[in-house]
C-alpha cells in the first residue's frame, strides 16, 4: 500500500508515524558522514571498511528532501522507500535532484522509533539524478580553463547538447561550437557523441571532429569509482541531463 490514500484511523496513525520518522531519519542520515555510514546500507552491499570510510566524500547533504514509501507486511518492511533530495553536493558538482530508492528493504524498527535509519536488509539502491546545464557548465569550466577555453555557454535541449566558446591561436580569436549528445557505451561508460564541430562557423570534417572528441571521451567512467555503479540510461532533456542508475552489491550485476 502506498500511504497517502484514504485509510482507516489505525493505518493513518501508523502511516503518519512512519512518514515522520522516515523523514527525520533520512534528514539525519544524509546530513553528516557518520550518520550516513551508520545507516549500514553499504555494509549490507558488501563494501569494505576502507571503501565505507570514503562515504564522507559522497554524503548527499541535500538542501531539502521528501520521503515516499510502500509498506511491506512487517512494521519495518518496505516494498520501496523513495527519498527525493534537492540540491545535492557531489564533489564539485551540484545535483538539482537526486532520487534514491531502496526496494524490498527492511529497517531496524527500534532505531526507526528513535528517528534513526538502520538497514537490516537492502539488495541494491536505485538512483536517478537530474543535473542542470548551469551546474554542468560550472564543472566543465574548471577543465576549460586548463585548456584556455573562454566564454563558454551550454544549451541542453531534448537529445542534444550545444557548447559555444572561444580560444586564442596566436593572434587569432577562434570561436567554436560543438553539438552532439551523450551515448551510453555500456553500463559503466558514457561518451559524448559529437555530431558537428565548427571553428569560426566553418564545419570540420567528421574525422577531425572525432579525433578531437576522442581526447575527452569517456566523459564518465563508473569503473574508476569505488561504487559498483551501473548506469541504465542517460539522456539529455530541456535544461538538464537525467541519469538512471543502480548502486549494486560489490561485484554484482543487477538486472530487472
Amino acid at each position: 500500500m502506498v500511504f497517502g490514500a484514504e485509510a482507516p484511523v489505525e493505518q493513518k496513525s501508523q502511516a503518519e508515524f512512519l512518514r515522520q520518522n522516515l523523514l527525520l531519519g533520512f534528514e539525519r542520515a544524509m546530513a553528516t558522514p557518520q550518520q550516513f555510514e551508520n545507516t549500514r546500507v553499504f555494509q549490507l552491499l558488501n563494501y569494505s571498511n576502507e571503501e565505507i570510510a570514503q562515504i564522507g566524500r559522497i554524503t548527499p547533504r541535500p538542501a531539502s528532501l521528501t520521503v515516499e514509501f510502500t509498506k511491506g507486511k512487517q512494521p519495518a518492511e518496505f516494498s520501496n522507500i523513495k527519498v527525493v533530495c534537492s540540491q545535492v553536493s557531489y564533489y564539485n558538482l551540484t545535483i538539482a535532484t537526486a532520487t534514491f530508492e531502496f526496494p524490498e528493504s527492511t529497517l531496524d524498527y527500534e532505531e526507526l522509533k528513535k528517528g534513526n535509519i538502520r538497514f537490516i536488509d537492502c539488495q541494491h539502491i536505485k538512483l536517478k539524478t537530474e543535473v542542470s546545464e548551469q551546474d554542468i557548465l560550472k564543472v566543465f569550466e574548471m577543465f576549460a580553463r586548463a585548456q584556455s577555453l573562454r566564454g563558454l555557454k551550454l544549451a541542453l535541449t531534448k537529445d542534444q547538447a550545444r557548447l559555444d566558446g572561444w580560444f586564442r591561436k596566436g593572434f587569432l580569436r577562434i570561436k567554436f561550437r560543438i553539438t552532439g549528445k551523450t551515448e551510453l557505451v555500456n553500463n559503466k561508460t558514457v561518451d559524448f557523441n559529437a555530431r558537428r564541430l565548427t571553428l569560426n562557423r566553418i564545419p570540420l570534417p567528421r574525422n577531425a571532429t572525432r579525433s578531437i572528441i576522442d581526447r575527452i571521451n569517456p566523459v564518465f567512467n563508473a569503473s574508476k569509482t569505488w561504487l559498483n555503479l551501473q548506469i541504465d540510461k542517460i539522456k539529455i532533456l530541456n535544461g538538464y541531463v537525467e541519469t538512471i542508475a543502480r548502486i549494486a552489491k560489490k561485484e554484482e550485476v543487477v538486472t530487472e
